[in-house]
């Protein structure tokens, strides 16, 4: 896609979605953790409202064919019109396991894959002859199941690259058996049919990835913190499972860092809540710019920040945040600068078993720099060495 048609679907998509982020409407790799797993979550929830009502309908339509239909392609449909109601619930029960990006894919073309069985094996079925002006307009209803299963990719909030994968099937389908002469439902045959199916597409990623483009930005307002930017607790809370179940299983390390901010409560009173607010946000934004990679962090509460390094050591966390401090975080009016205490914890060093123990060993360590002195970072396995450094004004 060139610039000029990047930032026109940027532009027609949403205002408030920034052009730089376009890239996470192209492919699906670029979404941010949380982000994609909420999308993985919308994805398979929809596939199962999708595939319960596709089974209901499925077999409703046995009593049609029955009076419709000679008894014997009627009894045949019922077979298959079963099966696929089958199936369908069966694609409910799969979706309820892990929220994962592969299920979704996977999940996604079962439940497209059904109704393409379905849909060639009734059209071999209704063009046998003799079957009466009946079987002919239920081959003319069932040619119009590829553009209404076009149209309904739509329903999910997919990438450009996504919704061409899974559209370029259904199309290839459809001329497929057209070519193969099951009967033509459209005037002009092939050409017209093809046609069709390619508006209809256009339309489908046009439609899914707008739902896209909407669904990040509720997800990127619910997952960070209105003040800081920075992840709410809910959404660091919920990185921290995912990263300590990931780094549990492939045996790497996990290291956190538990922030509080000096003094803030002097701040407060001293220059009001509005200087204390930037005070925040300034810390807030001091602290992401130092992260790489996998590193995020998220507000705690009122002054308090966890940081999240996963695979790290405590040896390398501490070099981090020893950056972080070195840099500085900001200054109050009368140019004392904003100081940090900090406790780190790390999932292997200390044995922990889960998230919760690792983050409460981390706030106990910050509580014991508190005491300490403040302005420091405490981890009793960095050779039981407190450091501290001199802030100005202090």
């Amino acid at each position: 896609m060139s610039r000029v048609s990047a930032y026109l679907l940027n532009w027609l998509l949403s205002n408030e979605y920034r052009p730089g982020r376009l890239r996470h409407l192209l492919w699906p790799h670029a979404h941010p953790a949380l982000i994609a797993i909420r999308r993985n979550a919308l994805i398979l929830s929809r596939i199962r409202a999708l595939a319960s009502v596709f089974a209901v309908l499925t077999v409703l339509w046995i009593p049609l064919d029955l009076l419709t239909l000679p008894a014997h392609v009627a009894a045949i449909l019922a077979v298959i019109r079963v099966l696929a109601c089958a199936a369908f619930f069966s694609l409910v029960a799969m979706t309820h396991r892990k929220q994962t990006l592969w299920l979704a894919y996977r999940s996604l073309a079962v439940l497209y894959a059904i109704p393409t069985v379905f849909y060639f094996a009734s059209l071999v079925l209704l063009r046998t002859p003799g079957l009466g002006p009946y079987a002919q307009i239920a081959l003319e209803v069932y040619w119009a199941l590829p553009v209404v299963a076009m149209a309904g990719l739509g329903v999910f909030p997919l990438t450009v690259l996504e919704n061409t994968a899974f559209s370029m099937p259904i199309l290839m389908g459809e001329v497929l058996a057209l070519n193969a002469h099951l009967g033509v439902f459209f005037p002009g045959g092939v050409v017209d049919a093809a046609w069709m199916m390619i508006l209809m597409s256009g339309i489908a990623v046009f439609v899914g990835v707008s739902q896209l483009s909407f669904a990040m930005v509720l997800a990127g307002q619910s997952i960070n913190d209105a003040l800081t930017g920075c992840y709410s607790r809910g959404s660091v809370s919920e990185l921290l499972d995912l990263h300590f179940k990931v780094c549990s299983r492939v045996g790497s390390p996990l290291a956190v860092a538990f922030l509080d901010l000096d003094h803030f409560k002097k701040i407060n009173d001293q220059f009001g809540h509005d200087v204390g607010d930037h005070v925040l946000a300034t810390a807030a934004q001091s602290i992401q710019a130092a992260l790489r990679g996998a590193e995020c962090a998220g507000r705690w509460g009122g002054e308090e920040f966890v940081v999240l390094f996963p695979g790290r050591t405590t040896a390398e966390a501490i070099q981090s945040i020893e950056q972080i401090r070195a840099a500085g975080l900001g200054r109050v009016p009368g140019g004392r600068a904003v100081t940090v205490s900090v406790g780190v914890a790390e999932r292997t060093d200390d044995q922990c078993g889960d998230w919760r123990s690792l983050v409460r060993i981390a706030d106990q360590r910050m509580y014991a720099a508190k005491r300490a002195g403040r302005d420091r970072v405490h981890c009793p396995h960095d050779s039981d060495v407190v450091t501290a450094r001199v802030a100005y004004g202090s």
